[in-house]
């Protein structure tokens, strides 16, 4: 597995305690993502659709500054010493 570096929003700080990025050995940003509840269990049922099939409508997931909707979804591949930087949408008007 690769060490990956994972960023992670303000909204998601608190269940990580308090912590803007998160060491995790990954080989695919599926695999990062479901490491994180190990920080707070709930974590992946905030970032992932049912099934974890896809993130939530409100959360963008780049490897390396590359959108994984362009790269492979949750199956792109994470590089030893990678980047991972979950963002969450932001609404209003």
């Amino acid at each position: 597995m690769n060490k990956v570096h994972v960023h992670l929003p303000i909204a998601l700080r608190k269940f990580a305690k308090g912590a803007a990025t998160i060491e995790c050995h990954a080989d695919t940003v599926l695999d990062a993502l479901l490491e994180l509840d190990e920080l707070d269990p709930s974590m992946s049922e905030r970032l992932l659709e049912s099934g974890n099939a896809a993130p939530k409508k409100y959360i963008n997931v780049y490897v390396d500054g590359k959108h994984i909707a362009k790269t492979g979804g949750l199956a792109t591949p994470v590089a030893n010493g990678g980047k991972l930087e979950i963002v969450t949408a932001f609404a209003g008007g």
